[in-house]
């Protein structure tokens, strides 16, 4: 399940922000919370959760607006068609590591969806079979089902092409 931030608008303006039930203050020595933090609010939750975030907002006249917010990549993940001007060299300080980090992020790209929609990304970590009825049955460990903040499982059949989204029970 998302975890949920909830912020109620007060009547001096500032907000009232709760993430799954639990109070989230300002930092410690900032002024409380605004209508301009919201995006730094929704930022920090993001990042701490590493996680999309559903999002309540309860304005004062009692309307209520909800959203679904996740992380946008990092920059460094989006290709630029600009090269990047040489840094000037300083003959005093030795020169930079260039090499490759040892273990680069993996990209997986496919196309073929609906502009705007949303795409779960899975990773496999094992298959079983369909039994001749064509069910299929996948016992999974809670601690892999921990590793995912959605605790979603994913069935997909390699020939039939049916995907089947689900929490197990």
């Amino acid at each position: 399940m998302l975890p949920v931030v909830t912020m109620t608008v007060q009547p001096d303006a500032t907000l009232r922000v709760a993430v799954d039930g639990e109070p989230f203050g300002a930092p410690t020595f900032a002024p409380p919370w605004h209508r301009h933090s919201f995006a730094q609010i929704i930022s920090e939750v993001v990042e701490q959760r590493h996680s999309p975030v559903r999002i309540v907002v309860h304005e004062l006249d009692g309307r209520v607006y909800t959203d679904i917010v996740t992380a946008p990549l990092h920059p460094t993940f989006l290709s630029s068609s600009l090269p990047e001007s040489p840094a000037p060299v300083d003959q005093t300080s030795p020169a930079p590591d260039t090499t490759e980090p040892a273990h680069p992020l993996p990209c997986q790209n496919g196309e073929g969806y609906v502009p705007g929609e949303e795409v779960a990304v899975a990773v496999i970590v094992r298959h079983t079979g369909a039994d001749s009825e064509g069910t299929a049955r996948a016992i999974v460990e809670p601690s892999l089902l921990d590793l995912s903040p959605t605790h979603e499982v994913i069935l997909l059949g390699r020939v039939s092409g049916t995907c089947i989204v689900g929490h197990p029970a």
